[in-house]
């Protein structure tokens, strides 16, 4: 599966299929959106202008030749079906964030419309026009199912509000929905893996118990916070954005290391006893430290919360974020201990619920910016069946604005590859090109060999 954001993402042209789904009345429910939700929801249903963009996710994939449109339509209604995260909506009354959930069986799939687009780069503007106005938390339901098709091979698109998904659940939708419909397309049985309630899962974070500003996780979480400043961490160079003003997001694509040099370089990690995440934040600090940053670089990193079984296969937002600082050694070894170390260590502060490790910092967090500075580490050979190469499967994200760098690393069987996320100024560009440039020696040089000019070159780049 290939990280992305809308605007990098191409694919041949074609007719452009979209299917209405409607939910039928829903009921209110007392269970509260997650912690995650509510940050994301407050903002976005609280903006006054209901057509700007906000945050979403799309998945897509291919199918062979053109479109069984009853067999998607039936397995888009199916999987809706199975996971009540999609079959829940919000609504906001007087800066309050109220949940309703509907019933599987009231879902249903209408005929759709057709659009004939003969430009990808139309196409890509079309999709990302009709998501921002179907995916945005304001709508019931807030997410859109389309397909373009073709003579060939036929490409189906879904996309969804934050609200409803994380990076895990677009690989669920993906492989449910390619297995149902090729199910029902072929005329055979499907038996799919047992789903948890991610509204279940969002009861138990509200009901649990407050952490006590004397527990060591919340100690530590203390420190982290008070050696940033008293907020979350920042990626440590001028981005030309003032603390507190947005700018439009830029979005660069690059391949850090092919297969061979991104196993050599795990390899490398394991003799010195540790794993490619560790490996991947040391290179991260000693590309920092070369172009000027600190010798100490704290970051939050993102963590599943699906530690439940039935939440493997399920649908939802089942992500918290832990703390840790690398500190630059005298070699690279040195840097990758320090990061190892810092990242055992950060593990048991994930488990402490954000919403209770800021009700325990209190007054000692102030929030100085809308990003954080986070790196996010996916390995989708084993997330992925397969890892979606023969579906040419597409993990997409909105542009929206920024005003810090965020970066998301995938391993796939193509090696390495970065997305970069960072306001849209002629500075951050520079100083993330350089970045990348050092972050991708950092890794080659510990492979045993040194990258040429051309290895170094973005595979793609747009603001």
């Amino acid at each position: 599966m290939r990280v992305t954001s809308i605007t990098e993402y191409l694919t041949d042209p074609g007719t452009y299929i979209e299917w209405p789904v409607s939910l039928g009345e829903g009921t209110p429910s007392p269970v509260p959106p997650s912690f995650n939700q509510n940050f994301h929801l407050s903002a976005a249903l609280s903006n006054s202008d209901q057509s700007s963009s906000t945050v979403w996710i799309a998945g897509a994939f291919d199918v062979v030749g053109t479109l069984d449109e009853d067999s998607l339509a039936w397995a888009i209604e199916q999987f809706i079906s199975r996971h009540d995260a999609l079959r829940t909506t919000f609504r906001s009354v007087d800066g309050e964030i109220f949940r309703q959930v509907h019933g599987a069986h009231k879902v249903h799939v209408g005929r759709p419309s057709q659009t004939r687009i003969t430009d990808p780069y139309t196409l890509s503007a079309h999709v990302r026009t009709r998501f921002d106005v179907l995916c945005h938390p304001s709508r019931h339901p807030s997410y859109s199912f389309a397909a373009v098709e073709r003579p060939d091979r036929s490409t189906i698109l879904c996309g969804f509000d934050h609200a409803h998904v994380d990076a895990v659940s677009i690989v669920v939708a993906v492989e449910e929905l390619s297995a149902l419909y090729d199910a029902r397309r072929s005329g055979t049985t499907i038996e799919l893996d047992a789903t948890g309630s991610f509204i279940e899962y969002c009861a138990a974070e509200a009901a649990s118990p407050v952490v006590p500003v004397s527990d060591p996780r919340v100690e530590k979480w203390a420190e982290f916070v008070e050696h940033c400043g008293g907020s979350t961490p920042g990626f440590p160079f001028d981005l030309g954005v003032p603390h507190g003003v947005q700018a439009p997001q830029a979005t660069t694509i690059h391949a850090l290391a092919d297969a061979e040099h991104a196993a050599a370089f795990e390899s490398e990690c394991r003799r010195l006893g540790t794993g490619m995440f560790a490996g991947i934040a040391a290179a991260m600090a000693e590309a920092s430290a070369r172009i000027g940053g600190p010798t100490r670089l704290p970051l939050l990193f993102p963590l599943h919360t699906r530690r439940d079984k039935q939440y493997e296969h399920a649908v939802g937002w089942f992500t918290t974020n832990a703390p840790m600082s690398v500190t630059v050694g005298q070699s690279f070894g040195d840097t990758l201990a320090s990061a190892y170390e810092s990242f055992r260590a950060a593990l048991p502060l994930g488990t402490v619920p954000i919403p209770r490790v800021l009700q325990a910092l209190g007054e000692r967090f102030t929030r100085t910016r809308e990003d954080v500075f986070m790196i996010s580490y996916i390995d989708y050979r084993t997330l992925l069946r397969g890892e979606g190469t023969h579906l040419r499967a597409h993990h997409i994200s909105n542009a929206t604005t920024a005003d810090d760098a965020q970066f998301w690393i995938t391993r796939t069987g193509d090696g390495l590859s970065l997305r970069a996320r960072f306001p849209d100024t002629e500075q951050a560009h520079a100083v993330i090109d350089r970045f990348v440039e050092q972050l991708t020696q950092v890794v080659r040089s510990n492979t045993g060999e040194s990258p040429s000019p051309d290895e170094l070159s973005l595979v793609g780049h747009s603001a």
